[in-house]
């Protein structure tokens, strides 16, 4: 690809992003923290989820079953999978 007369070209405006993203510099002094377990993961955010739903419904289960997009009887598998009680 030709350069442009205005600025830099594209792949010149690439390679810089590249360097910036990349520049021992600018990095982070703390290690980002990625959690060991994808399931505890999903599992605390399908909680949340799931309490969110009951809780903006003031626990009817049929509607925030409905909200979830899943059967009445799965919700209440999960609240007794996550110990959830009301």
């Amino acid at each position: 690809m030709p350069k442009n007369d205005t600025g830099p070209s594209e792949q010149d405006a690439m390679f810089q992003i590249f360097r910036e993203i990349f520049d021992e510099s600018t990095r982070c002094i703390e290690p980002i923290v990625i959690p060991n377990d994808l399931k505890d993961v999903i599992e605390k955010y399908e909680r949340q989820h799931i309490m969110d739903a009951l809780e903006h419904y003031e626990y009817n289960q049929t509607k925030a079953s409905k909200c979830l997009g899943i059967k009445r009887t799965t919700l209440i598998a999960k609240m007794k999978k996550f110990d959830i009680v009301h």
